[in-house]
């Protein structure tokens, strides 16, 4: 925004008029509140239309997952987490694959919901919401991992050969949903 901008918006009550927004581009356009539900459609459909992340083809249902609270952690299928309320330490363990990963897309799909970095991402993600909101004193997080790296890394290279499909597109992201909310370095296997 321009300085000459920015210091008259800031010394006016009422605001910026709609087409003024428009002309210093603090908005995208203006519609009025009769036809706003309407072009707020319009504009979605146009976004989803434009995206590489449009969803054609199969996907996966997520079933709930399995969680077992108790006073020391919580435990998940390939997640653990190990609370030390005196040292305010907790210890995240992940779980490796025992197999390699599917040969193809189809294979994951019909993995569905334990296909394993779609459920290490969905189980880690509610271990770190979980500490975030119910474990405050918890002051660090240690991660540590279990199993063949082989795998981990299979699963890896499967992702990045496959990155285009827009399931496994979504699954990445998540990854780095989960990674950027715990400030996750990649995991030495």
């Amino acid at each position: 925004m321009r300085r000459d901008h920015a210091d008259y918006f800031c010394t006016i009550e009422e605001g910026i008029k709609g087409k003024r927004a428009v002309q210093w581009r603090l908005v995208d356009e203006i519609a009025p509140n009769s036809k706003l539900e309407a072009r707020v459609a319009e504009r979605a459909k146009e976004f989803a239309a434009a995206s590489r992340r449009n969803g054609n083809g199969k996907g996966i249902a997520l079933t709930p997952l399995t969680r077992k609270i108790d006073d020391n952690g919580i435990r998940y299928g390939l997640v653990g987490v190990d609370i030390d309320r005196v040292q305010r330490i907790a210890t995240i363990s992940i779980q490796a694959p025992e197999a390699p990963p599917p040969a193809d897309i189809d294979g994951m799909i019909a993995a569905g919901a334990s296909f394993w970095p779609l459920q290490v991402a969905r189980e880690l993600d509610d271990a770190i919401l979980h500490l975030r909101i119910n474990e405050l004193e918890t002051a660090m997080l240690v991660f540590k991992s279990h199993g063949d790296r082989a795998h981990v890394l299979a699963c890896d290279a499967f992702l990045e050969a496959n990155k285009a499909h827009w399931l496994v597109n979504e699954v990445r992201q998540y990854w780095k949903r989960c990674s950027s909310a715990s400030t996750l370095p990649r995991a030495r296997w």
